[in-house]
């Protein structure tokens, strides 16, 4: 029993789409969706990086990865991914956010269409 607990816990929690909303970028779950605000996010890129490693904090699990991580390459991020094979990483004032969206590429340009101008310098 303590195993299906644990099991429902992480399967309510894990990632299950990306949707480019008008107030920002929701992480869609089954609970506690969460809304980034545009005005929050720095950018975001394809770059290939290092992720996961030591200090894990989240899941991997059937249901994907997510939850905090760190190694010495990529430092601080937050993992909400479901594969690794279509990572986005998005730059956040708060640090750096890992997705895995079905059509990366299109996300991309659709986020950086919905982020606010850089003033000139």
């Amino acid at each position: 029993l303590p195993f299906l607990g644990a099991l429902w816990l992480i399967q309510g929690l894990a990632p299950s789409g990306y949707t480019l909303e008008e107030g920002g970028l929701r992480l869609e779950r089954r609970w506690a969706p969460r809304l980034i605000p545009y005005d929050r996010i720095t950018g975001c890129d394809r770059e290939p990086r290092q992720i996961g490693g030591l200090l894990a904090a989240g899941f991997n699990s059937l249901f994907g990865s997510h939850g905090p991580r760190w190694n010495p390459r990529t430092g601080w991020h937050y993992l909400a991914i479901t594969n690794t094979d279509d990572l986005v990483f998005v730059h956040t004032r708060g640090g750096l956010l890992v997705l895995s969206p079905s059509r990366p590429d299109e996300f991309v340009t659709a986020l950086h269409a919905e982020l606010p101008a850089k003033p000139a310098s």
